[in-house]
């Protein structure tokens, strides 16, 4: 019942605080009529229009005793008939049954002490509305010295109190405020939207200063927010003239070792010197073009990523790997018989997965993930599917699936950390220096996303990307 409830509110801001001004609004409504209804008792007829009734057949019923004839007496009643009102002189009263209950007695003692009658001479008759939405008939008949005077009547009943003021207060009081408060929430919420949207885009890495508007406080967040993105920016470029600064001196004595390597006498020193100078060649650009991505620029565009995972397996394929593009929900043992040419087909049958990304370092990421899954697993199955997170947000999974020996759970994240090695499970003379799944995290996280590993029930490892869409 609770998450029914909750999926049948408003979920957004704006939706929130135009249904709880609707609310009030309402509540507001039902006080102010139950209150007048309160006031107008607990009768059929409302004290208001009884009142009304009263005033009126005491004044026409005079105005009928000083005519001379029943001619000229309707003449001169037929002038105050109503759309609510009638008033006749005629030989016999219009009240047939004598029966009264406990309204018509309240209404006809009234009568005597107002026009001072006997019991007699006062017939009174309420008969309520067919409908619902209709109003009672009253009908009161008074003896006249010759003949009678009879009397119908349509007085508001206390039911038609309750809806008649609502009818009309709705239309003018409660839809022109929340037609004038969406308006305003609008505009309220616009620039809290616009800023959720500018920091999913500092998540891809795209820093474009956002507009101030709105109130003053939300002018103030997206101020402060411009000024947050300016200091990345800024720091960014710092970390990047570093890069190049350090890149250059690390080159320049790497090869001056290398020089002076040249000039051991010892054969085996030297070519153990120069063993070790490679390694740490090697480990110096892989550690340099790491930190290089983090701090790298590339335009954020849009792109196809079924397209690309389409490419990056044909590629991979076309080198000789067992690598293939797969559905989502595809077994292993369907997947195992797929051939380059197949995947391909299946790439381009693929629907659109439209992605705002940097597309050389997602590329970048899910072929260290590939090159992972063959080295270690014999083989890489990519699946590529639409998905949703953080409560509802659209997004795109990929899967990448291997039938290596797969890691312990209790190391799955550590395999994440610069230049871990996983030597127990995996085999050394494989190579890397253990950067692979560090740029692949670094890079994901870079667009918003996250990349887990896990272990599948079937065997093998299976590497999970959500990037949002």
């Amino acid at each position: 019942m609770t998450g029914m409830l909750r999926r049948l509110l408003p979920q957004t801001m704006a939706g929130q605080l135009v249904g709880l001004l609707f609310c009030g609004l309402l509540a507001a409504h039902l006080i102010a009529l139950l209150a007048t209804a309160s006031n107008g008792g607990n009768g059929t007829l409302h004290r208001m229009s009884r009142r009304y009734v009263m005033e009126n057949v005491t004044s026409a019923y005079r105005l009928a005793l000083v005519q001379r004839d029943a001619a000229s007496g309707n003449a001169m009643l037929a002038a105050l008939d109503t759309a609510t009102s009638r008033h006749r002189i005629g030989p016999r009263s219009a009240v047939a049954d004598p029966l009264l209950d406990e309204e018509e007695r309240s209404l006809q003692a009234a009568l005597q002490r107002e026009l001072r009658l006997p019991a007699d001479a006062v017939h009174v008759s309420l008969a309520p509305g067919t409908r619902t939405d209709q109003d009672p008939g009253l009908a009161i008949a008074l003896r006249l010295p010759a003949g009678w005077f009879n009397s119908a009547q349509r007085p508001l009943a206390n039911t038609q109190w309750w809806w008649k003021p609502l009818r009309f207060s709705i239309p003018v009081s409660t839809l022109p405020v929340l037609v004038i408060c969406i308006v305003f929430v609008r505009r309220i919420v616009r620039p809290i939207k616009a800023l959720s949207q500018g920091a999913e885009r500092v998540s891809r890495g795209e820093y474009e200063p956002l507009a101030l508007s709105g109130p003053r406080e939300a002018r103030e967040v997206t101020a402060s927010f411009n000024l947050m993105q300016e200091r990345l920016t800024r720091y960014l470029e710092d970390h990047k003239r570093m890069l190049a600064s350090i890149s250059h001196d690390l080159r320049s004595m790497v090869t001056s070792l290398r020089l002076r390597a040249e000039l051991v006498d010892d054969d085996e020193v030297r070519a153990g010197m120069q063993r070790t100078l490679r390694d740490m060649a090697a480990m110096i650009e892989e550690t340099l073009r790491f930190s290089r991505d983090d701090a790298y620029d590339e335009p954020t565009i849009g792109i196809d990523l079924g397209a690309m995972a389409g490419e990056i397996a044909a590629d991979q394929a076309a080198q000789g790997r067992d690598v293939a593009l797969v559905g989502a929900a595809a077994s292993p043992a369907s997947s195992a018989s797929a051939s380059a040419a197949s995947d391909a087909a299946s790439a381009a049958g693929l629907p659109a997965l439209p992605c705002r990304c940097r597309p050389l370092a997602i590329r970048r990421a899910l072929t260290n993930l590939v090159d992972n899954a063959v080295r270690y697993g014999g083989r890489a199955r990519i699946g590529v599917s639409r998905t949703q997170i953080d409560g509802g947000r659209d997004a795109i999974r990929i899967t990448i699936d291997d039938d290596g020996p797969g890691i312990p759970a209790a190391r799955l994240d550590d395999v994440f950390k610069p230049f871990y090695r996983l030597d127990t499970a995996r085999h050394p003379e494989l190579g890397g220096v253990g950067l692979g799944l560090a740029i692949a995290r670094s890079c994901i996280d870079a667009h918003g996303g996250n990349v887990t590993l896990s272990n599948r029930p079937t065997g093998g490892l299976r590497a999970t990307i959500l990037l949002p869409a």
